[in-house]
């Protein structure tokens, strides 16, 4: 069962390339079972802050340099659901980027929002890059009821926008700008890493604590600076979306994160940035496969293309994983991701580099002949150019809208295969998860590029959510009955 499962994982020599932050290091908490409480007297009450919660808050508050702080227990996906209700009402306009997690758009639909969506720039490795003031800019003169933008910064591949810059363009319109920093909770720790986006200006940041800092998975927190946005309605919001049983476990473990920012934070991140360092430079020789360096990425999130290797990404994380115990945190087409913290240490990344070494060192003996005649590279060029076959997501680039996402959702539905699919609307969301970004949102109409994203996916063996299996071998996608397109 599942609990031995896990134990057995723990004694196993797997080291974690993955989410949560604490990297299975015990930050002091003896025995869970006896702190396991609820709102006994004295302890204090996430739901309305007066005592030893709220002392957490104080202390979240002057790290981060926010205007107030709030404990997350159910994730960045309770902080992004808050902050989407806090800034639009019923029928509102929104705009966010197309690269949002999917929480967002569970916000816009449960706030029935009419979403304009900012497209990210592909980045020369076919990674979806940055939002730019300048589209942020566009969207509201052409959208001026919208009453906030959303975008993610860093998002999962580590790419980080220029938030003072959007943060300025919106407060010229008096619109909040909402960023979904899930995985940025250690930025602005140290100056090898990006600055933080509180800092910058945003009006609502969110960051997930446990994937970047040492704390349990679910533990995040929401910021809120400015006047633009209501601390009244955020706290309301936050009650409704979050467990009205938090778990003390829980929040004692963000306030163990917290007092290890405070008293080890800047040794531990100084080294932390050294060993990111060290490990690049080690890399840098790799001629088959390659460590990818995106323009404004945060050095944390190590992308490692399969490159010339004739490896999929999915095939290069199971070879680390089977043959050198090293477990990703995901991966895509060409590529896999490790995602490191400030808790890891000297031994992964030392054994993470030597097996890239290695790996790369076996790829060049079976594929350096075929590679020379086929591409005409010579077998030392160390280019890190992508594969030819990189994958470009869709979420970087535009698809038409034909109806809002919540009358996509709620309208009748039909099930089709996906050869189908093309020139139909989607009734609901698929996405590769990890990370859970939708490739097919509801409301658009679905493009040839789109299916083949899908099938490509599934015959390299990644996991895509959001299909409905008939039988072992039929995929079918749902989308807006007939006669309802007809409707609109």
């Amino acid at each position: 069962m599942l609990d031995d499962a896990l134990e057995k994982y723990q004694k196993s020599n797997a080291y974690p390339f993955h989410m949560p932050g604490h990297k299975r290091q015990n930050m002091g908490m003896e025995d869970p079972y006896a702190i396991d409480i609820t709102e006994i007297d004295g302890f204090d009450n996430l739901h309305d802050p007066q005592g030893l919660i709220l002392e957490t808050m104080k202390h979240l508050q002057k790290l981060y340099h926010s205007r107030r702080s709030f404990l997350l227990v159910n994730g960045s996906t309770c902080g992004n659901l808050a902050a989407v209700f806090t800034a639009t009402g019923f029928d509102q306009e929104l705009i966010i980027a197309r690269n949002c997690h999917k929480s967002v758009y569970h916000g816009a639909y449960l706030r029935r929002s009419r979403l304009h969506y900012l497209y990210p720039r592909m980045g020369k490795e076919q990674i979806p890059g940055e939002i730019f003031p300048e589209d942020v800019e566009k969207l509201l003169q052409q959208y001026p009821a919208s009453r906030a933008v959303v975008i993610t910064s860093p998002t999962y591949e580590g790419i980080v926008s220029d938030v003072a810059g959007i943060a300025e363009v919106c407060h010229r319109r008096g619109v909040p700008l909402i960023v979904d920093a899930a995985h940025g909770a250690h930025l602005g720790f140290h100056p090898y890493f990006p600055e933080s986006p509180v800092k910058e200006g945003a009006d609502a940041v969110i960051m997930s604590l446990h994937k970047t800092l040492p704390s349990f998975t679910q533990t995040a927190v929401l910021h809120l600076n400015g006047e633009l946005l209501s601390e009244e309605k955020c706290r309301e919001y936050l009650s409704v979306f979050q467990s009205s049983s938090p778990s003390y476990i829980l929040m004692s473990g963000i306030t163990k994160c917290v007092r290890f920012l405070e008293s080890e934070g800047e040794e531990a991140f100084e080294t932390y940035a050294a060993r990111l360092q060290e490990f690049y430079w080690k890399t840098e020789q790799l001629k088959w496969i390659s460590v990818l360096h995106p323009e404004h990425q945060d050095p944390s999130k190590i992308l490692i293309s399969s490159g010339r290797s004739g490896l999929t990404g999915e095939e290069l994380s199971g070879k680390l994983r089977t043959t050198y115990g090293l477990e990703m945190e995901m991966s895509s087409f060409d590529y896999t991701l490790a995602m490191t913290s400030v808790m890891d240490r000297q031994e992964g990344f030392d054994r993470l580099a030597e097996a890239l070494m290695e790996i790369d060192r076996e790829a060049g003996k079976k594929q350096s002949g075929i590679l020379t005649v086929s591409r005409g590279h010579d077998a030392d060029d160390s280019s890190d150019t992508p594969a030819e076959n990189s994958w470009e997501n869709p979420s970087g680039s535009s698809s038409e809208k034909v109806m809002e996402l919540w009358q996509a959702q709620d309208a009748e539905r039909e099930c089709v295969p996906m050869d189908q699919a093309q020139g139909r609307t989607a009734a609901k969301s698929v996405a590769i998860y990890p990370p859970g970004i939708p490739l097919l949102v509801p409301g658009e109409k679905i493009t040839e590029e789109q299916v083949e994203m899908i099938r490509k996916a599934q015959q390299e063996g990644l996991y895509v959510e959001g299909l409905q299996q008939e039988g072992a071998e039929l995929s079918l996608i749902q989308v807006v009955a007939s006669r309802e397109e007809t409707k609109e």
